[in-house]
């Protein structure tokens, strides 16, 4: 009987609950997310400035290493021409406001000088990642901080290279015994068809960090849990400069441009979560069909770039190109008494390093090797007068002389098609007469490998590698097979130190002396 009527009452209590529920809409589910506008993104990859990286050629690297004023400094340069000015002028101006704030910290002028041997500074590109890498560590990193982590370092990396676009993201890291005291990075772009060139926050309209702003307070409130479906609410200035600031890290991806919001950003609808301000850096893709809307003419160009093949200008040769030897320690390697047999390998070498060098041939050379020498005029070298058969000059008639550079002179300039302007007297010999007769300046020598003693090995790449200092003068001869066989080390060695290696007319600023005798840039 009990039994009973408590199954009746549990039944009755079923049909009264079942009279107060609402009606149910049939095929009703709950309510989907709208697809977020802009969402978090892995950190997009600098590009390789490999010498066989997507640039290649199109790279001019740059490095300065200071130890006396505590600086040192890796940036890329364009190739010059008619629209990299800019570009490589903005670039360049990161490493000379180093130089002169390190001048002002230090107290001590700066002076381009070789570093020591083993010094490690061959590799002269920028590196993929140093830019990213915590200050205090890549101060102490030997590649790229000043000597003892105290001081300035200026690091590079390659962030666009598609069609004619590049980009270039260059920081600026000082510190003293304190511990850090600037960090700084700055993303400049240029398109290389026009020459327009702009920092990175310059791709984008004057509106876009406003139009983006509750996009990515969107996706962190997502990220903290909220279920709102409200509308977000940005906030004050702050929130919006925050933005501005993150889009002068604008970098294109696959996804279309991704910007990186720095740690300590906030808003009220986070703050309403109970969600503290972020605390690392992060990055947001933003679609190319919302891009599209919010960015400049040359932020479309750039959008536009991600996944072309870079189509930029190549760098002329080595020794084809303009060097401020104020700003880097220069020497000119110089090859007397050729062409020979030697000498195509010394150009091999040198060409694989993107290195030049100054040859003093003679005129009765000319003609059996006339392809050697019109290959170093090509490949950007620089061939001067030696003579017709090396000679002792002061024991010559004045006409014997004229003849002897004249004729050389004719002969050199047919087959290389450069203007020879210079010469060296054979042995080093000459006087004032001499000097008249010839109707040229004299280029010497401030360092004498004596490669014609035939040395040892070892002991040429040191005379070679060590003796140098900024301005020098080496004397080789690339009629020696000692000086051939050691050539790729000498070269190494003096990359290694630091050395820009460039011609005599580049070491004498771009114009060759009118007269006079030269042992060493002035």
């Amino acid at each position: 009987m009990r039994a009973r009527w408590m199954v009746a009452a549990f039944a009755a209590a079923v049909l009264a609950l079942s009279a107060c529920a609402p009606a149910t809409q049939e095929g009703w589910e709950l309510p989907a997310w709208a697809p977020e506008v802009v969402h978090a993104t892995d950190p997009v990859p600098e590009i390789s400035a490999a010498a066989d990286g997507p640039l290649g050629a199109g790279i001019v690297p740059l490095r300065v290493r200071n130890d006396a004023v505590g600086l040192q400094a890796r940036v890329a340069l364009l190739p010059a021409g008619a629209t990299t000015g800019a570009f490589n002028a903005q670039v360049e101006q990161f490493v000379r406001g180093a130089i002169a704030d390190r001048v002002v910290a230090s107290g001590t002028a700066f002076v381009p000088a070789p570093s020591a041997v083993g010094s490690g500074l061959g590799d002269r590109r920028c590196a993929s990642g140093s830019t990213r890498r915590p200050a205090a560590e890549l101060l102490a990193d030997p590649a790229f901080g000043p000597v003892g982590g105290s001081g300035t370092a200026v690091v590079c990396g390659i962030v666009a290279a598609g069609g004619t676009i590049v980009g270039e993201r260059v920081r600026v890291v000082s510190a003293d015994p304190a511990g850090v005291r600037f960090d700084a990075t700055t993303t400049l772009y240029t398109d290389l068809a026009t020459g327009e060139t702009a920092a990175a926050d310059g791709l984008w309209t004057e509106h876009a960090a406003a139009a983006l702003g509750a996009h990515i307070v969107e996706a962190l409130r997502r990220d903290a849990g909220a279920l709102s479906h409200r509308p977000v609410v940005v906030g004050d200035e702050t929130q919006i400069a925050a933005i501005q600031a993150a889009l002068g890290s604008t970098v294109p991806s696959d996804e279309g441009l991704v910007i990186t919001l720095a740690p300590g950003f906030t808003a009220p609808d986070l703050a309403g979560l109970g969600a503290p301000a972020t605390t690392e850096p992060i990055e947001f893709a933003i679609p190319a069909e919302v891009a599209a809307d919010l960015v400049s003419p040359l932020g479309a160009r750039v959008l536009a770039s991600s996944g072309q093949p870079y189509t930029g200008p190549v760098a002329a040769p080595a020794g084809a190109r303009a060097v401020d030897c104020d700003l880097v320690p220069c020497v000119a390697l110089t090859y007397d008494d050729g062409p020979s047999s030697y000498t195509p390998g010394i150009l091999d070498e040198l060409a694989a390093r993107d290195a030049a060098a100054t040859f003093f041939a003679m005129g009765q050379n000319a003609q059996g090797y006339a392809d050697t020498l019109a290959r170093m005029a090509r490949e950007g070298h620089e061939v001067e007068g030696h003579t017709w058969n090396h000679p002792h000059l002061p024991q010559l008639t004045d006409t014997q002389v004229t003849a002897q550079v004249v004729d050389s002179t004719r002969a050199l300039e047919a087959v290389s098609g450069q203007d020879i302007t210079v010469f060296r007297p054979p042995y080093g010999e000459f006087t004032p007469r001499v000097l008249a007769a010839a109707g040229m300046p004299a280029i010497l020598w401030d360092i004498d490998t004596l490669d014609w003693q035939g040395p040892a090995d070892d002991v040429l790449i040191a005379r070679a590698v060590e003796q140098p200092r900024a301005g020098s003068i080496v004397l080789l001869h690339d009629v020696h097979a000692v000086t051939a066989r050691t050539a790729g080390a000498v070269l190494d060695g003096l990359l290694d130190r630091g050395f820009q290696l460039v011609t005599v007319r580049q070491l004498f600023g771009g114009e060759l002396p009118t007269s006079g005798s030269w042992r060493r840039a002035p």
